[in-house]
């Protein structure tokens, strides 16, 4: 890649980042329609599909010999971001040793830069391909992957062939993700006067002490396997109280386990369950778990044609799992397609504080991208 296409991808990645479109509330019209402007810049077709009022996904195509296709598929939407505890600008793009700054930079405006820029690098070259190239890039992801379900309901992958997420991978080829379960665990005691503690039943005691016990358990019934690694637990939110002088009636934790199997995805809700059962009867209280998000662990063989062909243009030898969750977790147990994950920056600087991208990263994914796809 010679230094005027670097100088492409940068501008196109600084053009991406300085577009909030942070969700909620996502917006992601604007950031739509400059990617449809871009597109059509380099002679490629789009169209924006909406998911409601000022929120679309873009979905384009360059046809080739065949109309099924493949696709390249990447978000829109970015996390939220508390600009005060930056020390570098979150929508500016800025520079610094061969790194870009701002919120989305790794996750995941990156890998949407490299996804449009090989696509507008293939249309350049006018060599049409053997199979039709799909781009997705869908609004949503950060909050309920709704634009993936969207496309999915839309009939937009039922043609694909091959799905390539190109989330931060540090361009390492993934053929699986771990599943995604999350459960409320909800206490309900009984109010009274803060002054009067005796009356009431305060619900944040039985809910902080499963927070403690489901911590020190989980670790002992969870095995680890060689290649998917181990289900985790992150205790994400506690919830209870009202104000002060009120005995609050009412606590919920929300716990996020990534499985790597339906069967801890059943551990884990037994935990939870035991737990906070055991824990209502210590201290006389009403007890509920409720699981409120879950998608299910993904996989794609290594041996599939695709995936070895894609590890040749990427000169790799071995597969990983990726610990975290993509829209592939929407469209893959619908759709029952080939896919891996792969793509330019690390996750550890998702939703980070001065958050950056080695560009580096970016033109080496162009090209392999250019590479798989003729």
């Amino acid at each position: 890649m010679n230094n005027a296409e670097k100088k492409e991808i940068n501008d196109l990645l600084r053009s991406l980042i300085q577009i909030e479109s942070v969700n909620p509330p996502g917006n992601e019209n604007q950031i739509a329609n400059f990617i449809k402007n871009f597109l059509l810049k380099n002679n490629i077709y789009s169209e924006l599909v909406p998911l409601e009022e000022g929120r679309s996904s873009v979905v384009a195509k360059i046809e080739g010999e065949e109309e099924r296709n493949i696709t390249l598929c990447g978000h829109i939407d970015t996390v939220r971001v508390k600009e005060e505890d930056w020390t570098k600008p979150a929508f500016q793009g800025l520079i610094e040793n061969g790194k870009m700054y701002g919120r989305g930079a790794s996750d995941m405006k990156g890998g949407v830069a490299a996804i449009l820029y090989a696509a507008a690098l293939l249309k350049r070259k006018g060599n049409i391909p053997k199979k039709t190239i799909q781009l997705a890039l869908t609004a949503d992801e950060e909050w309920g992957y709704r634009g993936a379900k969207n496309l999915v309901d839309g009939g937009y992958f039922d043609r694909t062939d091959f799905l390539i997420i190109t989330e931060p991978s540090n361009l390492q080829v993934s053929t699986g993700e771990k599943g995604e379960l999350w459960i409320k665990a909800k206490f309900y005691g009984k109010s009274a006067h803060g002054s009067t503690p005796e009356v009431g039943v305060n619900a944040i005691i039985p809910g902080s002490e499963l927070v403690v016990k489901v911590a020190e358990r989980y670790k002992k019934i969870f095995a680890a396997d060689p290649f998917w690694g181990k289900t985790s637990m992150n205790i994400g939110q506690f919830h209870g109280g009202v104000q002060v002088n009120i005995v609050p009636n009412y606590s919920e934790i929300q716990l996020d386990f990534r499985v790597i199997s339906e069967e801890d995805k059943e551990k884990a809700v037994e935990l939870v369950k035991k737990t906070g059962e055991e824990i209502a009867k210590k201290y006389k209280v009403r007890f509920e778990e409720e699981i409120f998000n879950y998608h299910p662990p993904i996989f794609t063989s290594p041996d599939n044609h695709y995936v070895e062909k894609f590890l040749q243009a990427a000169g790799a030898r071995e597969v990983i799992i990726t610990k975290y969750c993509t829209d592939g977790a929407t469209i893959i147990p619908e759709k029952k397609m080939p896919f891996i994950i792969f793509g330019p920056g690390d996750i550890a600087q998702a939703h980070q504080n001065d958050e950056y991208i080695n560009l580096e990263s970016i033109y080496r994914a162009v090209d392999v991208f250019i590479k798989f796809l003729t």
